[in-house]
């Protein structure tokens, strides 16, 4: 267990050893809430790449959030 302090801003800090457990990487989103104990529980969320590789199993996609936004960005300027 480690004990990490609040900020002004109620920020805090996950310590490394408990993000790589988790699979939280920078960048990620996560989900925070309170359960029935009243504990706050931070999950990682699923993010796209997450999504899609469950709706396609066998074929991982990778960075497609990043080719996404690519694509926008090159039909914006046509």
């Amino acid at each position: 267990m480690k004990i990490v302090k609040v900020t002004r801003k109620r920020q805090i800090t996950i310590p490394k050893e408990v993000s790589e457990k988790a699979g939280i990487k920078a960048g990620d989103s996560v989900k925070v809430y309170i359960d029935e104990d009243r504990r706050v529980v931070i999950e990682k969320a699923l993010g796209i790449d997450d999504i899609a590789s469950i709706l396609n199993p066998g074929h991982p996609i990778k960075n497609l959030t990043e080719d996404l936004d690519k694509t926008r960005k090159v039909g914006e300027r046509d």
